[in-house]
Order: structure tokens, then C-alpha cells, then sequence
């Protein structure tokens, strides 16, 4: 049986000979005088799951809630962190504090997406505004038809239907081509022109975070993307990559990739930007999240919980990763009722891109089941914002 000691002036080790054999074994602790000094949630882990004794200086046995008691007002989300590193454990993985790490020597996970540009001729058409539907129409048949069948730019028609002969925009495609192509747009109400930074002001006036919306729009289309709504998959828009058409080959083409925009000063429940991620994966998409407007004052230290290996291959055999390995993740335990803002999402994300490291979420149910969305950069050549793939990972 393992014996672990606590005293509220130097915390949790263990010193039995025995057990000391079996800590270092399975990476538990660190060892310092002869002894192995172990975090709250290590010892807590080996009192409920091993049949580990915890005593104090006078031989009083602790159960785990007295145990955990002594650290709650020192550990911030005490036992949330507990059960992410336990689920960990549970998998035979292995978890550490993050306490040393040289900047860039862990494992990089960055995807580099393609390059393209969209290139458009001058306009010489007209749309109209109408303002409190946020949408504009055009006319012109051969205009529209180009602009959607030779860019996918607004609809025209009727959705996957060729019939009923104008041309729709939606306000960010409306400023955009007022903006990128000298598209003329009148105001339906009082026939004047309108420019592109007044019909962004006024849609900035009518709908929250307008303008950071508009601004990923643009960033993807200027580099060849095909960008459309994503409100049937529950995120802000789908993409396509470059040179993706309505119709190809005599069929409607399906997009694989979805982009949700997190202003940095919106905060949403873990349990609500989950839910977005899951809709993406669950009709097999990739989900991207952008964070735009991060400045350099922005980020915060926003804290981490563990360094987390997984496992390599070593000949025909997986064996698992050790602290004598460089860590794959930097993880960090949630739970599902609290809140996570753009803010924190980048600074956690700077932080694990400045160490070389994947950040890895590990997302506590009500029902303590936890569930992993892993975090990766991607590269948008030519691009001045970060994005990164949002995947679900099994252990």
C-alpha cells in the first residue's frame, strides 16, 4: 500500500522506501531530499485510485475531501483540474504542472494553408440597399450571373435553384464589392449613394461585432476563398477554397471547412462554444476559429494547468510518452459551466505557440466526463489575423 504524508507547512510527499519505487515508476511527484513531493491533485488521484494512505505529522488518517479541503482556497478550480488530470491517468497518459520549458522546443503543429487572390474587374452596375434588411439587390443578369457563377458572390436566384433572375448580397458582400470592385450602391429609401464605410457603420449600428465580422470576410475572399453564410452549422461562415464554384461538374459542392469569429471582448459559455464545434464535426467539417483585433497590450497570462504527453511508436509498439520526452500539449481544464473570452482563448494560444506546444482543452460535463478539442494554428499566407483548426481528440 502507498503511504503519502501531509503537513499544512510543507505540503504532500512521500518517503516509505517502497512507495517511493512506485511513485518515481509512473512519473507521480518530484523527487528532492529523498523524498517524492507530490501536487494536490497527484495525491488525490493516488488516494482514490490506488489505495494510497494519506496521514498527518500526528498519524490521523485524511479521506479525499478532507485532503482537498486543506488546498481549495489555494487552488483556484481545485477540483476541476483534478478531474482532468484524472481522466488523464485514467488513459495510462501523463500529465505534469508546467513549471520548466524552453521556449520553441516542443512539438509544432501549424498548418499552412494555400495561397490564392481573387481578382475582380471594375463593376460598372448598381445595386440597391435596403437597409433594415441588411441585404442589396442587382439587376444587371450578366453582372449577377458572373459574379456568382465565376466568384459565388451573393445568390442568384433562388437558393440551388435556377430561377427567378436577381442577384442578392448580403452586407458584407455588398461592401466588399463597393469597396474592391467600384460597385455603385444606392440607398432603396432615399436614392442616395452610399459608401462602403457608411453601410458598415450603419449594419455596426443594427448588429454586435459587425465589423470584426466584415473584416475575416474580406481577409479570406482578398486571398481566393470562397466565403458563405454558416448559420446552418451553427457558426458565422463556411469556406471553400480557392477556385470552388456553385456548381462543378454538373453538382452543388459541399464545403469541408466552417469559421467562427471570437471578438476578443466576447466572453461565451464553454458549453455554448462547444456546441458550435461539435455541430461542425457532427456533418464532418473542419471548425476554424478567428480572433481578430488582438493587439500586443491584449494578451494576459491567463493560467495553464499541465504539460500533457501522449504516446510515440517505437518499432511495432505504442509506448507512452514521459517527462523524458519534449510534451505535445499544453492543457488546460474547464468545465462546461464557465465562461472563456476571446481575450483568454488568444493569450492561451499565443503562450502554447511560443512554447512550440498544441493547447489542449479538457472540458468537464456536470457528469465529470471530460471531453478534448486540441488547438492549431493555422497559416493564412499573406493574412495579418491567426486562425486555428478546432479539433475533437480522443485520447
Amino acid at each position: 500500500m502507498l503511504e503519502i504524508r501531509f503537513d499544512p507547512e510543507k505540503g504532500i510527499w512521500c518517503e516509505d522506501p517502497e512507495s517511493l519505487e512506485k511513485l518515481e515508476k509512473n512519473y507521480f511527484g518530484e523527487k528532492r531530499d529523498g523524498r517524492v513531493w507530490l501536487e494536490i491533485e497527484e495525491a488525490l488521484f493516488l488516494v482514490n485510485f490506488q489505495n494510497a494512505t494519506c496521514k498527518t505529522g500526528e498519524g490521523k488518517e485524511m479521506g479525499f475531501n478532507e485532503l482537498a479541503s486543506a488546498f481549495a482556497g489555494k487552488e483556484p478550480r481545485l477540483f476541476v483540474r483534478y478531474n482532468a488530470y484524472r481522466d488523464w491517468r485514467d488513459r495510462g497518459l501523463i500529465a505534469k504542472r508546467m513549471k520548466v520549458i524552453k521556449k520553441g522546443q516542443g512539438k509544432k503543429g501549424w498548418k499552412r494553408y494555400p495561397a490564392g487572390e481573387l481578382k475582380l474587374e471594375k463593376l460598372k452596375a448598381s445595386a440597391v440597399w435596403y437597409a433594415d434588411s441588411l441585404f442589396s439587390v442587382l439587376e444587371d443578369e450578366t453582372v449577377g450571373r458572373k459574379l456568382f457563377e465565376g466568384h459565388w458572390i451573393g445568390q442568384w436566384g433562388i437558393y440551388k435553384q435556377d430561377r427567378g433572375g436577381l442577384l442578392k448580397l448580403d452586407f458584407m458582400e455588398t461592401i466588399f464589392l463597393a469597396k474592391n470592385a467600384g460597385l455603385k450602391v444606392t440607398d432603396a429609401e432615399t436614392g442616395k449613394r452610399l459608401k462602403p464605410d457608411q453601410i458598415l457603420s450603419h449594419v455596426t449600428s443594427m448588429r454586435e461585432y459587425a465589423s470584426q465580422l466584415y473584416e475575416i470576410y474580406e481577409d479570406w475572399r482578398k486571398r481566393g476563398y470562397v466565403v458563405k453564410t454558416g448559420f446552418k452549422f451553427g457558426s458565422h461562415f463556411r469556406i471553400y477554397f480557392p477556385g470552388a464554384k456553385p456548381i462543378m461538374d454538373d453538382q452543388w459542392i459541399h464545403s469541408k471547412h466552417v469559421l467562427h469569429v471570437f471578438p476578443k471582448d466576447q466572453k461565451l459559455l464553454i458549453s455554448e462554444w462547444s456546441r458550435a464545434v461539435r455541430v461542425a464535426h457532427g456533418v464532418k467539417k473542419t471548425f476554424l476559429l478567428g480572433i481578430p483585433e488582438m493587439k500586443e497590450e491584449d494578451y494576459v497570462d491567463y493560467p495553464v494547468d499541465f504539460l500533457a504527453y501522449r504516446r510515440k511508436k517505437e518499432g511495432s509498439n505504442w509506448i507512452r510518452e514521459t517527462p523524458d520526452d519534449m510534451p505535445r500539449y499544453l492543457l488546460v481544464a474547464v468545465s462546461e459551466d464557465e465562461h472563456i473570452g476571446g481575450i483568454e482563448l488568444a493569450s492561451l494560444l499565443k503562450k502554447a505557440q511560443t512554447l512550440g506546444l498544441e493547447l489542449l482543452l479538457s472540458i468537464s460535463d456536470r457528469e465529470t466526463a471530460i471531453t478534448y478539442y486540441v488547438l492549431k494554428r493555422v497559416v493564412l499566407p499573406g493574412s495579418g489575423y491567426e486562425y486555428y483548426e478546432i479539433e475533437w481528440m480522443k485520447p
